[in-house]
């Protein structure tokens, strides 16, 4: 199997699984699939209508979305169609589920690759900037350990208390969201140097005029990156979520307010929509990382 194929079977393996397990826990919720339907529509009558009138509500919509039948039956029809591309339709407004978690998508997917790309290079570069300077490496260590430990949300909060103009943009959302992953790159890194700086190999690459400068970004870099690389899935993983916290809270539009809004209103076909295209973005990403990390590196040392 070519990687291309490789790739696309991961891809496709995480699409149908979130899709399995998605509609699985919508059928386990404390009401049918079509009386949740009815009501996100707008569709189910008052509580104070008759009875036999929102039973009949209920069965109209559960004809119009697919949603007769018992629970295994829905379960296998669903997630064989979103299999091959038709997942349901919306239960708010009737569009395809595709067409609903694809408005703004576009938007929400280049911030979160931009702050995965931000993140790496950050996160590799300031452990090789402070390598060589004495007690660089704790500096890093702490500095980090901080930047993980603060919620994006509260970074989001704190920049539109400082600059409520620049914050409201894209581009303080890709920093919001490469902050803390690119904190966690930089303590995986750090501490990846420090281990190779006390093998045998540091020792024989500057018995061969190595300077320690050259060491660190050349050879120890190219043994650190295919341990590194399986990182890019996680912060992948990790902006597309944050997305929804940090769209709202800087007013952007994107995916993850569509998803807060299709949740809210209990659409389950948008929201797993939206959740199985992340897990096949993330197992995209994941798939190229594994590949960058199987590569060779020694030979670069």
């Amino acid at each position: 199997m070519t990687t291309a194929a490789r790739l696309a079977a991961r891809v496709l393996a995480a699409w149908i699984a979130t899709w399995m397990i998605g509609w699985a826990l919508v059928e386990l919720a404390p009401e049918p699939p079509a009386l949740t339907a009815a009501r996100a529509g707008g569709r189910l009558p008052p509580d104070e209508a008759a009875p036999a009138a929102r039973a009949r509500a209920v069965a109209a919509v559960a004809r119009a979305h697919d949603l007769d039948g018992s629970a295994p039956g829905r379960w296998a029809r669903i997630t064989a169609r979103a299999a091959i591309g038709q997942p349901p339709r919306s239960w708010r407004d009737d569009r395809g589920a595709g067409a609903s978690a694809a408005r703004h998508a576009a938007a929400t997917v280049a911030r979160a690759l931009a702050a995965l790309a931000i993140a790496l290079a950050v996160g590799v570069a300031i452990p090789l900037a402070v390598a060589r300077r004495r007690g660089g490496a704790a500096a890093v260590a702490g500095v980090a350990a901080v930047a993980v430990a603060v919620p994006t949300v509260w970074l989001c909060q704190l920049a539109v208390a400082v600059a409520p103009a620049a914050a409201l943009s894209s581009a303080c959302a890709v920093a919001a969201l490469a902050i803390a992953p690119a904190a966690v790159v930089a303590l995986h890194v750090g501490a990846a140097l420090a281990a190779l700086d006390r093998s045998p190999l540091a020792i024989a690459v500057a018995a061969r005029g190595a300077s320690r400068r050259r060491w660190h970004a050349v050879h120890a870099l190219a043994l650190i990156a295919p341990r590194v690389a399986p990182l890019a899935a996680s912060t992948a993983g990790f902006t597309l979520a944050a997305s929804a916290v940090v769209e709202r809270a800087l007013a952007l539009p994107g995916a993850g307010r569509t998803l807060v809004a299709a949740a809210a209103a209990g659409d389950a076909p948008v929201v797993l929509t939206l959740a199985a295209g992340a897990a096949a973005l993330v197992a995209l990403v994941g798939g190229l990382a594994a590949r960058r990390a199987a590569r060779p590196g020694a030979e670069a040392a």
